[in-house]
Formats: C-alpha cells, structure tokens, sequence
C-alpha cells in the first residue's frame, strides 16, 4: 500500500511537471516576440531573459539540455519556420553578448548554434546576407568570431539549392556540383563566388521560378547546362 501510494504521487508530480511543460512550449512563441520587441528597442538583458525562456521551452519539451538543442531534433519540414527563428534567436544572442568581453565565449556559443541552424536551409543566404551586413558595418566587438561564423556558413553548407530543384537532392549531379562548391571555398576568391551564388543567384532563381514561361523555356537550359558541366568537371577531375 505505502509503495502504491509513493509510486502514485511520483505519477502525480511527473503528470504536473509534463502538463507545466507543455503549457510553456505552448506560450513559447508568445515569449519570442515579447523577447524580439525588446530586442528592437535596445532593452538588451530584457531581451536575453526572454530568449533565454523561449529555448528552455523548447529544450524542456525535446528534454535536452539548452546546449543541446540541434536541427536534428526538428521536423525539418513541418519545423522550417521553428528553424529560422531558432536560427535569429541564436543571432541576437550572438551580438548581445558580444557587447561584454566577459561573454565572448557565450557569444561565439550562439554564432555555433546559429550556423547550425542556418546551414543547407533555404533560409541561409537570408542569414549569410545579415551577419555579412554586420561584419561590414563594423558593429561586431569580436570581428573574428563573426566572420569565421560566415565562412562556415558558406564552406559547411552541403546544399546546392538550384542544382536539388532541378535534378533532386541525391542525384549525382548535385552531388557533383556540390564537390565543385567545396573546392571553391579553398580560395578567397572561390568563396566570394560560393557567397554570390547564395546572395544574388538562388533568390534570383526561385523568383523566377514562379514564372510559368521561365519554368517551360528556360528551366530545361539550366538543367541541361549543370548537367554538361557537372560531366566536363567530373571528367576534368580525374584526369592525371
């Protein structure tokens, strides 16, 4: 009896605490633009409070640790726009402790988490394109961290977003065409092309993808271009 009633008020507290949880991820988003409206008002420690409930939130509900938390964890296709705020959260963590030499190691923290979270999404050329902005407006206390944190975004990422639109995302010409990348990012140069190709050429893409006419005519060229040259590298590379 004494262990029926111990083993029912154990089952009782876990009930509480799995109902607490799932109360506060249920409010999360409501905590997340209270967080981003300080955030956009300069009220920084404010702002990192909030943030700092809404991951909680998230880690309590996967039951990891904050530190812990990971795209792998997500939905990526049912969670992408969890992703993307997960990914900004990590950012405006990022810059605000970046304000403290005494926090710069929980900056360079939050540039990890947030390259993970950018990294081979849709969404990465947005983010690549933000903390690019910021580097050049000099804003950053820790300059090194942040381009660093840019660079693997652009020599990291496994995604070739035109080439898995048009030919999918495990055909061999993608895959091709993602070597390709990766050899360009050996050089100052070849990165500066990986970062126009992010920043200018697949938003350019997908906007015109939504044309019908540019879908019938000029679709079918790009394919057969990529296909040619993924050949022609592919050959040119095994060559002695």
């Amino acid at each position: 009896m004494v262990k029926d009633k111990k083993k029912t008020k154990e089952e009782e507290e876990a009930t509480k605490v799995s109902e607490g949880v799932a109360k506060l991820y249920s409010e999360r988003l409501k905590i997340l633009k209270k967080a981003q409206e300080y955030s956009q008002a300069d009220e920084i420690p404010k702002s990192v409070e909030l943030y700092g409930q809404y991951l909680n939130a998230l880690a309590m509900y996967y039951k990891v640790d904050e530190q812990k938390l990971e795209p792998k964890l997500f939905d990526q296709e049912k969670d992408l726009a969890e992703l993307f705020l997960l990914s900004h959260v990590y950012w405006d963590l990022a810059k605000a402790y970046d304000r403290s030499p005494n926090l710069h190691l929980e900056s360079i923290r939050c540039l990890d988490q947030f390259v993970k979270f950018t990294t081979g999404y849709k969404f990465q050329y947005v983010n690549a394109r933000t903390i690019k902005a910021f580097i050049r407006k000099r804003l950053a206390h820790n300059p090194k961290a942040f381009k660093q944190a840019y660079e693997r975004i652009q020599v990291e990422s496994k995604g070739c977003f035109i080439s898995s639109d048009l030919f999918g995302t495990n055909a061999q010409v993608t895959h091709n065409l993602r070597n390709f990348k990766t050899s360009l990012t050996h050089t100052s140069i070849g990165l500066s092309l990986v970062d126009y190709y992010y920043q200018h050429l697949c938003p350019l893409y997908f906007k015109m993808m939504k044309r019908t006419s540019f879908r019938i005519i000029i679709r079918p060229l790009i394919k057969a271009g990529l296909s040619l040259f993924s050949k022609l590298w592919k050959k040119n590379r095994s060559c002695p």
